[in-house]
């Protein structure tokens, strides 16, 4: 009987030492696949999971005074991929505060879609009731992001949507067309 289980065992130990061998000389053979054949220089592996090369661009980007007296101009880095990650990183851009005390009007305003088509950009926004202001600020506010992104080789005309909507009016006091085309 215990020859009986010591040859079971060898034959196992026998079998392991084959599967470890085979899955070994697989692995081997799947190396030297992915070089070609005999070292063959026209058979190059493809790269994977290659990325957009990201690219920077200075900006300028337009503020106010806590006074909403006019416009202040001043420069931002964006950095993306696509032209429609350009629209958002802009966009994104014109919600931080600005330096020296410039302050954004639009930073409370929430980016919900943004999308660029021949030249044509459609901006969809969420528009809160702490992101609104009177005539004078809706009035900056749309020429801040005019100037903002009709700076852009890329844009053409600004069409701005409010949940999806075209609306008449941004906050209640400036006529809005749809689209603003780019003078």
């Amino acid at each position: 009987m215990k020859r009986h289980i010591t040859s079971r065992l060898a034959i196992v130990l026998c079998f392991v030492l084959l599967m470890v061998a085979a899955v070994g000389c697989g692995q081997k053979d799947e190396i030297n696949n992915s070089t070609g054949a005999a070292g063959d220089p026209q058979t190059t592996p493809e790269p994977e999971n290659q990325q957009p090369e990201q690219q920077k661009q200075q900006i300028k980007v337009y503020y106010t005074d806590e006074e909403l007296t006019g416009l202040i101009e001043q420069t931002s880095e964006i950095v993306y991929e696509n032209d429609t990650e350009k629209i958002e990183e802009a966009f994104k851009a014109l919600q931080s505060s600005g330096s020296d005390g410039a302050m954004s009007l639009w930073e409370k305003v929430k980016l919900l879609s943004a999308k660029i088509e021949n030249g044509a950009v459609t901006l969809d926004i969420e528009l809160p009731d702490e992101a609104r202001f009177g005539a004078p600020g809706e009035a900056l506010a749309l020429e801040a992001i005019q100037k903002t992104m009709f700076q852009l080789d890329e844009v053409a005309s600004l069409d701005i949507l409010v949940a999806g909507e075209k609306v008449d009016s941004l906050m209640g006091h400036e006529t809005l067309d749809h689209p603003i085309v780019k003078p």
